[in-house]
């Protein structure tokens, strides 16, 4: 039952990953004029989240005193708050976003490498409480990857 949950849990976090790079792709768009060099020294914690950080490190400090079989289920716990968050912030502050670029694209082939990179990591450590790890690492730094994309992208233009 365990290894089921471990499973369901990564497949939300695939879930969730989309999701989470949608949004920070809606706020690029959104917020366009701001999504500067100068973003990282205004609003740094738009370019590494908090709340990422926070789960985080409640999984860490849980996973170093709690039993192996309870891990997989906060780890569902966490990975359920964050879309049931992302999902509300979507639908509140980029519901309007409509307009779909073929210039995104490049941002989601990012999520597929992260993507690839935790399953890949999950086949060759067999390791599904690392792996977990992993993904809430990644997580933190979804932003900071659509923040440098955006930066590159402009200087290509």
């Amino acid at each position: 039952m365990v290894e089921v949950i471990e499973y369901c849990g990564l497949f939300l976090w695939l879930i969730y990953l989309f999701l989470f790079f949608r949004r920070e792709i809606g706020r690029k768009n959104k917020y366009a004029k701001e999504y500067t060099k100068e973003l990282i020294v205004k609003k740094p914690f738009h370019i590494i989240r908090i709340d990422s950080l926070f789960f985080l490190l409640v999984y860490l400090l849980y996973s170093n005193f709690a039993d192996d079989r309870v891990l997989p289920y906060l780890y569902v716990i966490i990975v359920l708050t964050n879309i049931v968050y992302v999902g509300y912030d979507i639908t509140d502050n980029y519901k309007n976003d409509k307009k779909k670029d073929r210039k995104d694209l490049i941002y989601y082939s990012g999520a597929i490498v992260l993507a690839l990179i935790v399953f890949g990591y999950m086949l060759i450590s067999k390791n599904l409480i690392n792996t977990c790890i992993l993904s809430l690492v990644l997580n933190m730094f979804v932003p900071l990857y659509v923040w440098a994309m955006k930066i590159i992208l402009q200087k290509r233009a």
